[in-house]
């Protein structure tokens, strides 16, 4: 059964005991709501480990709240005897007595707890790396974050913590709050699933890598009913032939919340018209332009090397707006050759090296192509030459579209 965390703060505790009311109705009593939270995930089929954060003088006794129902004598008298050494107004919790307090709730509950000990006030690059090294040890399928108790920039700063690692671990996220400062008709305490924040962790994770990649599918998955989505990004990825009607589909699918809209305004316009170019060879460099810009450089050389093709043959009349002539292709290719552009030659040889993984070689320096191949390979070892010789081969791109430079 897949295991998830509840990661919980504790102020500086003397909680008056509440009775909190979820969604679903079911009401629980409980000092901490930390605790009250536990015992209602267990009643949903949770497997739970737990980890709460607090400082030295946070009210750790507290956690008493978790043991209610223990029915071993002797495991209780020692609860009860590490409690009285732990609680009381002004004390401050020393590390050993913290690890024998929780080391006995661990054993009352059968199930594994981990705290982050802070100073008091903590700093919030203390708190990051306590987090970090616990997660570093441990993987969960769900995390259930608490942020009702404690400093109020603990939880921001654990929350933080949380979607770093969410990057790098997948799992869920449940964010939860004990409404303490508003109380229903019959006197319990709400308790708030906080959906519209897990909604906007996914939403800015899909746009995350929208922006680092241009992938649109996770980002359609959360704003629209599109089932197409997938179908034409993959086409688009391959550099599959795709109908304009399709793009201007995906550009005005409407999106499920009015929130959406004004963001989806601006991924429209940043990242989705760019792909309704009116011939395959522009939307060809539009996307060479996209990678170059975030560093994707073996996509961008490839597809702006074969924007070029597509641009000259279209130009010279020997490719049709559906770029399917292969073999015109390769007459493309050699009839560039021969117009002995630098600009082209340098591209293809260093579209060559990427594409391959070899430097490119010369054979004979009497060769009218080893300034092209010399430029080529430096720009192959030398990232701001890479980009030097990009930003020309766009130029020059632009310069055989405005008729510039004739072919």
């Amino acid at each position: 059964m897949s295991k998830g965390l509840l990661v919980s703060m504790i102020g500086r505790g003397n909680y008056k005991k509440t009775r909190y009311k979820f969604e679903d109705g079911t009401e629980i009593e409980k000092f901490l709501f930390g605790s009250a939270l536990y015992s209602y995930l267990l009643t949903k089929g949770y497997n739970l480990d737990l980890l709460f954060v607090g400082t030295v003088n946070s009210g750790w006794g507290e956690l008493i709240d978790l043991t209610q129902d223990i029915e071993d004598q002797n495991l209780k008298k020692k609860i009860e005897e590490a409690f009285g050494k732990i609680s009381g107004k002004d004390k401050t919790i020393e590390e050993g007595e913290l690890k024998e307090w929780v080391s006995l709730l661990s054993e009352a509950l059968g199930t594994n707890i981990n705290y982050i000990l802070l100073n008091d006030p903590p700093q919030p690059e203390e708190i990051s790396q306590k987090l970090l090294s616990l997660f570093s040890e441990n993987d969960y399928s769900k995390v259930i974050l608490d942020i009702t108790h404690g400093y109020r920039f603990i939880p921001y700063a654990v929350s933080l913590g949380i979607l770093l690692l969410k990057n790098l671990k997948d799992f869920e996220l449940e964010i939860y709050y004990g409404f303490l400062e508003f109380q229903n008709e019959d006197g319990t305490r709400p308790v708030l699933r906080l959906n519209h924040l897990e909604e906007l962790v996914k939403l800015s994770q899909a746009l995350g890598i929208l922006e680092n990649t241009g992938d649109f599918r996770h980002y359609y998955k959360l704003i629209s009913d599109n089932q197409e989505a997938q179908q034409i990004y993959f086409r688009i990825e391959t550099n599959a032939q795709i109908g304009d009607s399709k793009i201007r589909e995906l550009i005005n699918t409407p999106v499920n919340s009015e929130y959406v809209k004004p963001m989806h305004e601006k991924v429209k316009n940043k990242y989705l018209k760019p792909l309704r170019a009116d011939r395959t060879e522009d939307r060809l460099k539009n996307r060479a332009r996209f990678f170059f810009e975030r560093g994707q450089y073996l996509k961008a050389v490839l597809l702006l090397h074969e924007a070029l093709i597509l641009l000259v043959g279209r130009l010279k009349g020997k490719i049709g707006s559906s770029g399917l002539e292969y073999k015109e292709r390769w007459k493309v290719k050699n009839e560039l050759d021969q117009l002995n552009y630098s600009e082209w030659k340098v591209l293809k040889y260093l579209r060559n090296a990427c594409a391959h993984g070899t430097q490119p070689q010369l054979q004979d320096r009497s060769d009218p192509d080893a300034e092209a191949i010399a430029e080529a390979r430096h720009a192959w070892e030398n990232e701001e030459k890479f980009k030097e010789v990009m930003e020309r081969s766009f130029e020059f791109y632009e310069k055989i579209k405005n008729g510039e430079i004739k072919v």
